[in-house]
């Protein structure tokens, strides 16, 4: 059996490098506006984005460090171990989803606080902190099974509970979609400008689902479908980043929601999508 090609492997690896720390600057300027513009925010939505933040850099700073390892210092040496900076930007990866997976699932808690304990929408609640503590889970093992392998030619032994975290993964965030939309859809009155801010919102979480829940599903299958290589990378390396700009960018978003509240009739039913910081009654923050 040939040895896989350099295209295939490290070329995939820097191409998912560069995507990576695009996505981390753009997570990092995001960070800087949230904490710029919502200085009255609460210490558990500030502390949920230090540890996303912190999580992160952890993610790039191994990533890069195994870089460094592989080109510059073994440069020009054929190499399929597994160090021990893998294992570990690895986990920083799978932790940060997770945490960014709860902070969504609270989300929906609060929209839907009020609502029947054992109703469907409880039962969706319990659904999605389900499958985030599987992805967890399975990607704590596929860390420590990766690490004991200490070797790229055998990942393939990792393929069932690789394909469990990005099955749970995926599943996890069409399903945070799908209650986000179905309660905004539950909002809809006959006032048309109050449609029109549900269809706003509703597009807004369903662009940023698809993207951390296509992210899962490349990693996926390229993983299953193109073995012994790289290209899985495409869709992990991102993947972590992608949760943290899509948490950043609903948060940073509501100032322009509110904005839009704002020019709406007084009439208008509001929708408490975010609990109310420490200096503002407003029920959208």
């Amino acid at each position: 059996m040939e040895p896989p090609s350099l295209d295939s492997t490290y070329g995939a690896w820097l191409i998912s490098l560069v995507l990576e720390i695009f996505l981390f600057g753009m997570g990092v300027l995001q960070t800087w506006i949230y904490f710029a513009g919502r200085p009255a925010d609460r210490f558990s939505i500030k502390f949920t984005v230090l540890v996303v933040l912190a999580l992160e850099s952890i993610q790039v700073v191994f990533f890069i460090l195994s870089s460094y390892i592989r080109f510059i210092k073994r440069f020009g040496q054929i190499q399929t171990d597994l160090i021990w900076a893998d294992s570990l930007q690895l986990l920083a990866a799978y932790l940060s989803a997770f945490t960014v997976q709860i902070f969504f699932a609270s989300r929906i808690h609060h929209l839907t606080k009020n609502r029947a304990r054992f109703s469907l929408s409880a039962f969706g609640i319990y659904t999605i902190l389900g499958l985030a503590v599987i992805q967890i889970l399975a990607g704590i093992a596929q860390t420590i099974i990766s690490h004991e392998l200490r070797s790229f030619l055998k990942l393939d032994e990792t393929k069932p509970i690789t394909t469990l975290q990005a099955a749970a993964s995926l599943a996890c965030d069409v399903l945070i979609t799908a209650y986000l939309c179905i309660f905004l859809t539950s909002q809809k009155g006959e006032m048309m400008r109050t449609n029109s801010m549900m269809d706003t919102l509703m597009y807004d979480a369903i662009n940023r689902g698809i993207l951390t829940a296509m992210s899962s599903f490349v990693t996926m299958v390229l993983f299953l479908v193109l073995p012994d290589t790289f290209w899985f990378f495409l869709g992990l390396a991102p993947s972590s980043k992608l949760y943290m700009n899509s948490m950043l960018a609903t948060l940073n978003t509501r100032q322009r929601i509110r904005d839009k509240m704002a020019a709406i009739d007084k009439g208008w039913n509001s929708i408490p999508l975010w609990p109310p910081s420490r200096r503002t009654t407003t029920t959208l923050t």
